[in-house]
């Protein structure tokens, strides 16, 4: 018998009275005889009624998303416990459907892909339902509970989701990965023909397969980050190639590589001195703090940002200049300029020119990738 489905602590007082169920031991709270599923939490619905969000404050926007996750968990927590009752008693095959998986597509209008990680899921809560707790308190998604499912069976399964509370995917696939060791794969390169949209005829691809340690990995990651302003999709290729050839222009004899931009030169007159002394005390990552202490923790689209702009009088000290990330930057100008006005149209002294004369160029709120890295 599944376990009753338990409200987070926060959430009790939304808990909605209705009638008991027939067979289980499930509170009064969870079961609704001969009404529709949305139903169940109606009384969730009428404190969480959803305004026009255009008229709410930033605090009660935020307060408002917080409550829609919140009962998203709890909904989604009910479902499974309910999904594996259903699928226990074999009620979709009962009905006409093949399997529960068949229910699931057509009648509940889910894609394959939803319906297949959510009966994974609730299968995996019949042998440990700790997870349906897990889920509602929000310490596990419900993209972890399907990776967990293939180890609900092990005698150390309690361990190992102990482990996996709190974690995220990719840290969870790694310590999942750890206790299925596979075999060495040799590497491989490949051509391959794909077809493009709008290509006349099949363009040729290589195709890399090969197997690395997590220091490549980290290192790609980094990489990834730095690129950030080039790359802003982070491709993989566009990567690799920016890398490679970046070490073969500095030690390949030949010293030429066909179809290489020349770097820019002047694009920046912070000392490159001072701009390794800003990465390094903001350690790689913007360096915004909200009113409310949150401070933001992006390592992508970082740029050298003034305190006080360059068209107010500021220098290019160190404590003047703090590492941004691109969204903050923008932030961050239009708090103290305005709505609508670029730094590089101010002067000295904060009297609006035209931006298209020489002097205000030379300050730019948003620099170029290469001005960014340290």
């Amino acid at each position: 018998m599944l376990p009753a489905p338990r409200l987070p602590p926060a959430r009790r007082r939304l808990r909605v009275a209705v009638g008991p169920h027939p067979r289980h031991s499930y509170p009064q709270t969870w079961y609704v005889p001969s009404r529709g599923p949305m139903q169940l939490f109606q009384g969730v619905n009428r404190l969480l009624s959803v305004d026009d969000p255009k008229t709410l404050t930033d605090e009660q926007l935020l307060t408002r998303l917080e409550c829609f996750v919140e009962e998203e968990r709890l909904r989604l927590h009910s479902f499974l416990a309910w999904l594996a009752e259903a699928d226990m008693r074999k009620v979709p095959e009962a009905t006409g459907y093949s399997s529960t998986f068949d229910y699931c597509v057509r009648r509940l209008k889910l894609s394959e892909d939803e319906a297949y990680r959510r009966i994974h899921a609730a299968r995996a809560t019949v042998k440990r339902p700790e997870l349906l707790s897990a889920l509602a308190d929000g310490k596990l998604s419900l993209s972890a509970i399907s990776k967990l499912a293939p180890f609900v069976h092990r005698q150390d399964a309690a361990e190992i989701i102990s482990r996996a509370e709190g974690k995220t995917a990719r840290e969870i696939h790694e310590m999942l990965s750890s206790l299925m060791p596979g075999s060495a794969k040799r590497d491989v390169v490949r051509v391959v023909a794909i077809h493009v949209a709008g290509a006349p005829a099949p363009v040729l691809r290589a195709d890399f397969s090969f197997q690395a340690s997590l220091e490549l990995r980290d290192a790609i990651d980094r990489a990834r980050q730095l690129l950030s302003h080039k790359c802003p999709g982070g491709e993989l290729e566009k990567i690799l190639l920016e890398v490679t050839r970046d070490y073969l222009l500095r030690h390949d004899p030949q010293r030429g590589l066909p179809g290489r931009v020349a770097p820019l030169k002047g694009s920046s007159s912070i000392p490159a001195a001072s701009r390794r002394a800003v990465w390094a005390r903001d350690r790689a990552r913007c360096s915004y703090l909200s009113t409310t202490g949150v401070r933001c923790l992006s390592r992508r689209f970082l740029e050298v940002d003034h305190v006080k702009p360059r068209s107010m009088g500021g220098d290019d000290t160190v404590a003047n200049l703090r590492l941004l990330c691109r969204a903050h930057n923008d932030s961050e100008r239009r708090r103290i300029l305005g709505e609508g006005t670029a730094i590089s149209s101010l002067p000295p002294g904060g009297t609006p020119r035209n931006p298209g004369s020489p002097s205000g160029r030379a300050v730019q709120s948003r620099g170029s990738p290469r001005c960014a890295s340290p």
